[in-house]
């Protein structure tokens, strides 16, 4: 049995929060530092790698050595997957945002990017909370990074980008119109992944992991 749990240890973990797991009672200390995460959110995407490539790369990322059991892979990377896209509000709620004028489901879009957008998030967090993101790699908890970029004020300039990304422009006309489009293709984002396509990818990687293990 395969648990994402929290060690007791202050030193190894002074923030409290997750960082091991427990696999036939043995402990692994696993890196779930916000930096590590992004970069496993770019292998995901980086199409220089074979499916396999990734699957090495992302493990030696998290746990720090090279994957040699596949059953214990695949347990951790199912976890890590399901706890990675947990979020604080929503879960039990469909994605669907609605039908288009056809009647096909309108999956919900994703209105910002770790990496894309990652100077904007930085200038943000030194905006609001000081914080020296540079600095954070590798300290700073994948939790603690998702609370405070949740919790950017609207005044921030993460918020405002998002802000333009979302603007209904249905009702706007002349030059307010040319200004909002402006802005949103200056801010477009360059893959304008939807949740399902997240979700899509995050199974293609598990299932690339299972076809490994059956190598």
């Amino acid at each position: 049995m395969l648990s994402l749990t929290r060690s007791e240890d202050r030193k190894s973990n002074p923030t409290g929060l997750s960082n091991e797991f427990s696999y036939q009672g043995k402990s692994y200390k696993l890196d779930l530092s916000f930096d590590t995460v992004i970069s496993f959110y770019q292998l995901l995407d980086d199409d220089h790698f074979t499916a396999k490539e990734k699957a090495s790369i992302a493990f030696e990322m998290f746990f720090g050595f090279e994957p040699k059991n596949p059953e214990f892979t695949i347990s951790a990377f199912e976890q890590i997957s399901s706890y990675l896209r947990q979020q604080p509000y929503g879960n039990d709620v469909e994605e669907d945002v609605g039908t288009d004028m056809q009647g096909n489901s309108i999956s919900a879009v994703k209105y910002y990017s770790f990496t894309q957008d990652a100077e904007a998030i930085y200038s943000s967090f030194r905006e609001q909370y000081g914080i020296n993101l540079l600095k954070e790699k590798g300290k700073m908890h994948w939790d603690e990074f998702k609370a405070l970029f949740a919790g950017l004020s609207d005044k921030t300039y993460m918020s405002r980008i998002i802000q333009i990304r979302m603007r209904d422009t249905s009702e706007l006309k002349g030059q307010e119109l040319t200004d909002a489009l402006n802005a949103k293709q200056y801010y477009e984002l360059n893959e304008n992944k939807t949740e399902e396509a997240r979700e899509q990818q995050f199974m293609g990687f598990i299932n690339t992991l299972k076809a490994w293990a059956q190598s």
